[in-house]
């Protein structure tokens, strides 16, 4: 991967660095402050307050480091649904991904070793709302599917939620359920 960098100066004038660490010698700004900078977008970000921006010299740089920020965004969402569904009792779930290869290929996420779990688990941290019906269609697990979807936060904002995605009859027997128990 290119790790060359454009920094741009106060005054305008841009100079090519061949990785973040000179760079950082040459503005006196930290390579991770850089990173952030120039992971911000494809142009690069300017500090407010220092007036110095960076960007990457490749498009593959950037591109990289915004996949990598995405499998990340998935990973956490992954694992919150883990912490949750193990609080409310499922003791032997974990992330599909690191215990059944076979399972997440199957756009199965969440994994239950117990079999304890009752619907199969996607889930999905994107701005906009996954097709649900196409994941199904490419899943061949039997369970019902959930879909766990979160919308990311913009910049500046603040998420604004997660919501299960989920068929209908098992929605009309989840009520059932909870209703037979207030009862």
């Amino acid at each position: 991967m290119d790790l060359s960098v454009i920094i741009t100066y106060k005054d305008g004038h841009e100079e090519t660095y061949p990785n973040l660490e000179e760079a950082s010698t040459a503005c006196g700004i930290s390579e991770s402050a850089l990173k952030i900078r120039a992971n911000k977008s494809r142009q690069g970000s300017i500090n407010k307050k220092d007036k110095i921006g960076a960007r990457w010299v490749s498009d593959t740089t950037f591109r990289s480091y915004q996949a990598r920020k995405s499998k990340n965004k998935g990973n956490s969402l992954e694992a919150d649904i883990v912490n949750k569904l193990k609080e409310i009792g499922y003791s032997g779930v974990c992330r599909a991904a690191g215990q059944d290869k076979r399972l997440d290929n199957n756009k199965v996420d969440i994994a239950d070793v117990n079999n304890e779990l009752e619907v199969a688990i996607q889930a999905k941290c994107t701005q906009n709302l996954p097709n649900y019906y196409k994941i199904r269609e490419e899943s061949s697990d039997p369970r019902d599917l959930v879909m766990i979807w979160k919308k990311p936060a913009e910049e500046n904002s603040i998420s604004k939620g997660t919501l299960a995605v989920l068929p209908v009859d098992l929605f009309y027997k989840m009520l059932k359920t909870y209703h037979r128990q207030l009862k």
